[in-house]
């Protein structure tokens, strides 16, 4: 199916509707059949307003987050949603108004009311875990903010017993009391361990690694100086190594701070040095920093231990950081540049400090990646995402796509002009393969679908339908069905 810039453009500002209505364990009609192994409870982030005040934001990550509760049982498809109401959501939703800078988002006022400005608005919108009994909605420049899983109301800020309470110098406390989380945490299906990590601007700037038991105990976390703050979303977790891809995309810190720009438009990447690759033993020892590849990852798809003492990581690379607060410049950029994001194989030996890069599939782009829990750096034989059919040169990711780690076998599921999200497997194990749901906008209908696909050759199941749009998101989770009942 062929669709020219303008026609995904206009499709694209449509998704980007604001949520107006909010449902409580409404009924779902489904298309098709629901799997009658398929029970437990999906839940989805994502920003699901961009404006205030009649104000737009500058940039897709301060969309306001937006939760989204299917229940799946006996068939049945339950659907409850809740903006995030964090105190700041709070605050502004009174107020009419911006009453917070964002990652990419100037408040109106120019630098009297943007300038040292250092508290930044806290979206609560890329991620939703469920971990040791906790719901978290993430946003990787601030704590979570704990959920409860039958409402969805927000509890406030989770700071783990007061470990992510900021205990460094008095101006670092005061701009966040609360140290950043990440969006991407790692969680161990065998061991229940969760590791996260969050980064600390300051002199030095610093790393932070987090590791929180099955039962939610976090222990002290590990602090890791670093030569320069950099734009860091995603970490790899094996077995042996942590390993954290150290792009030059970095911050123009003084310019930010002043207000001169947001953090957003005062990031740049160099595009002709190469990240690095900062490896932190999991069992302790001398960190080892290594020059990988240029351009930008957002997301790592798959980290595992190999057999001759190194790792490979299946990342998501750009050639240039994605312009995202400018929908069309991006477009115009990728479309004369080819810039889509690729799926690479980085291979990493610690010993003689080299990285090697591979593609898996030159043909499609590829992003929001996937794949089957399981235990840490253990080889996950498929990875799911969405991308471009082949041979489109636009960033507008139509297609759900299941690729073969091993033989890099590419199956993918064009949707034609709708846009689907991140494909969330409801699987439990790494060599199992099951179902995938996937929110979808439906450009011609202004509205969302779930889909339920076959996990082996993306086959639709059943289509969920939605009684309302939801813009597209970013991550969510799934949930099996506890005999315990635990959230319900």
């Amino acid at each position: 199916m062929t669709i020219d810039r303008a026609e995904m453009l206009r499709i694209l500002e449509q998704a980007m509707a604001p949520v107006e209505r909010e449902f409580t364990d409404l009924d779902l009609r489904v298309k098709g059949s629901i799997p009658p192994d398929l029970n437990g409870l999906l839940y989805r982030n994502g920003p699901g307003r961009f404006e205030r005040g009649g104000i737009p934001y500058g940039h897709a990550f301060d969309g306001d987050g937006h939760l989204c509760r299917f229940d799946f049982a006996a068939g049945r498809v339950g659907y409850s949603n809740r903006f995030v109401r964090t105190r700041a959501y709070c605050a502004e939703d009174a107020a009419g108004r911006m009453l917070w800078r964002g990652f990419g988002t100037q408040k109106p006022g120019g630098l009297l009311t943007n300038g040292l400005r250092l508290r930044f608005k806290n979206a609560a919108n890329t991620h939703v875990i469920w971990h040791a009994q906790r719901l978290l909605a993430l946003w990787e420049g601030g704590p979570p903010h704990r959920l409860d899983p039958l409402t969805l109301a927000c509890q406030g800020e989770e700071d783990f017993a007061g470990q992510l309470r900021n205990r460094f110098d008095p101006l670092s406390r005061w701009t966040a009391p609360l140290l950043p989380f990440s969006a991407h945490p790692k969680i161990d299906a065998e061991t229940g361990e969760l590791i996260n990590f969050g980064l600390v601007l300051g002199h030095p700037s610093r790393l932070l690694l987090y590791r929180i038991d099955a039962q939610g105990r976090m222990a002290p976390p590990e602090v890791h100086q670093l030569d320069r703050f950099s734009f860091v979303h995603d970490i790899a977790v094996t077995r042996r190594w942590i390993c954290v891809l150290l792009p030059y995309a970095d911050f123009d810190i003084p310019r930010a701070l002043l207000g001169l720009k947001s953090p957003a438009a005062s990031l740049k990447l160099e595009t002709d040095r190469p990240m690095q690759a900062l490896l932190i033993p999991r069992a302790g020892g001398p960190t080892r920093l290594i020059e990988a590849m240029p351009g930008f990852v957002f997301h790592i798809a798959t980290a595992h231990d190999r057999e001759d003492g190194g790792l490979q990581l299946q990342v998501i690379r750009f050639p240039n950081f994605p312009g995202l607060g400018d929908v069309e410049g991006y477009f115009r950029e990728v479309e004369q540049s080819n810039g889509l994001p690729r799926l690479e194989r980085l291979e990493i030996d610690p010993d003689a400090r080299r990285c090697s890069l591979s593609p898996c599939n030159e043909e499609v782009s590829f992003e929001l990646p996937t794949s089957n829990p399981g235990r840490l750096g253990a080889e996950r034989p498929q990875i799911y995402g969405i991308g471009t059919p082949a041979g489109r040169r636009l960033p507008f990711f139509s297609a759900i796509q299941r690729i073969d780690t091993q033989t890099n076998e590419l199956i993918q599921r064009d949707l034609g002009a709708d846009l689907p999200g991140e494909p969330i497997p409801t699987s439990t194990r790494p060599d199992q393969e099951d179902w995938l749901l996937s929110l979808v906008y439906r450009a011609a209908e202004r509205r969302s679908d779930l889909l339920v696909l076959r996990a082996t050759d993306l086959a639709i199941q059943a289509t969920i339908e939605l009684p309302h749009a939801i813009p597209p998101g970013f991550h969510g989770c799934w949930v099996p069905a506890n005999p315990g009942e635990a959230m319900r």
